[in-house]
């Protein structure tokens, strides 16, 4: 915005670093503009948005089934941005019209039964790259754990008990001496692949979004390198002396 008028930049003009801010500035414009017009809520991550509409009344008939009446649709979302020339993708190749679920960044969400999982296309891509780490194991870069670490952490919202494998991953980083050099993979994270391989060779993986009770197991544990390992539950203690020369190539106090 210049001198009343909106001038558009075609070019990035500090380099890519900016990237992100040019495409979010009038992403978030957008969904101001849907919700003046009452239409949300609204999601958006980068350059997908995801649009959420509840019943605005309900009504039963005398076989007692339920239908619903919402306050805005599809075409009302489009009748909002057709004029501004928004550039969607057609639904029909990338996107869907409103229903019980919903495939958002990767993830499906499935709104009737609380729950969320990995798409089947994203879960064959990620087994493919894990299959790719495991034939070139001898000779990975940090660039290339580093983006294998990046994947797991994210399907880790959904593989929550499978979270314990990642430390290996992220120790194997600091083992590079530059960006340069390849190193062959440590048995915990060649463990720990085979473990995602057998994980994601299975599509049918959800986690539930419901409340859970909270419980407090007042378990308290705590290490020490020079000494060994000690837990506390409740009233009740136990300590282990560590091993001489447990401190070894690929284990540490993690």
């Amino acid at each position: 915005m210049w001198r009343s008028s909106i001038y558009i930049d075609h070019c990035t003009m500090e380099g890519l670093s900016t990237a992100g801010n040019i495409q979010g500035c009038p992403a978030d414009a957008l969904l101001a503009i849907l919700r003046s017009k009452s239409i949300g809520p609204a999601l958006k991550w980068v350059d997908d948005f995801v649009f959420f509409c509840t019943p605005s009344s309900s009504t039963t008939d005398t076989t007692g089934a339920e239908s619903h009446a919402y306050s805005y649709d599809l075409s009302s979302v489009q009748n909002v941005t057709d004029p501004l020339r928004v550039p969607w993708h057609p639904i029909k190749a990338k996107g869907q019209d409103f229903g019980p679920s919903v495939s958002y960044v990767g993830f499906i969400r499935n709104l009737e039964d609380h729950s969320v999982s990995l798409s089947p296309k994203k879960c064959l891509k990620y087994l493919k790259k894990v299959r790719t780490s495991l034939l070139s194991s001898h000779s990975i870069s940090r660039k290339h754990d580093m983006w294998v670490l990046g994947t797991l952490q994210h399907i880790s919202f959904i593989y929550r008990d499978d979270r314990s494998t990642l430390p290996s991953f992220a120790s194997f980083i600091s083992k590079f001496p530059n960006d340069f050099a390849t190193c062959h993979a440590p048995k915990s994270v060649l463990e720990g692949l085979h473990w995602w391989e057998a994980i994601l060779a299975n599509p049918h993986c959800a986690r539930s979004l419901k409340l859970h009770h909270s419980l407090d197991p007042n378990l308290w544990v705590d290490a020490s390198t020079s000494w060994g390992i000690g837990i506390i539950h409740g009233n009740k203690w136990s300590a282990w002396t560590l091993t001489p020369g447990w401190k070894t190539e690929g284990r540490d106090i993690g």
